[in-house]
């Protein structure tokens, strides 16, 4: 599976779909309210430490249209000074965690710095 390339230059919103058990040990989406306290760190491996502090333990927001949507929409210059260093087309990680409901659910993204990517 492809990661997908972020351009550093600008705001990117990172998201997560939560579920919960539902019925006959299956998943359903979590609903409005339902799920809070998820966070969101920035690091340049699967299971590491985030990048520095400013990306790292970042409270997401409940998608108003979407419930089971979870994002943290991370500024340019954050992406700048904390991402786009480990290098143009190199991995990161977008780490999401609940204490207590799941730990360490990654993402893994690519490093860009513009939006014309071929």
């Amino acid at each position: 599976m492809s990661a997908t390339r972020v351009n550093c230059a600008r705001d990117w919103r990172f998201q997560v779909r939560i579920q919960v058990p539902g019925t006959n040990g299956r998943l359903r989406d979590a609903t409005a309210g339902e799920v809070s306290g998820v966070k969101l760190r920035l690091s340049a491996s699967s299971t590491g430490a985030a990048l520095n502090a400013a990306v790292d333990n970042l409270a997401a927001a409940e998608n108003a249209a979407a419930p089971a949507l979870q994002y943290v929409t991370v500024d340019s210059s954050l992406l700048t000074l904390w991402v786009l260093p480990l290098g143009r087309g190199e991995s990161f990680y977008a780490i999401w965690s609940r204490t207590g409901d799941f730990d360490d659910e990654y993402v893994r993204f690519v490093v860009d710095d513009r939006d014309d990517v071929s």
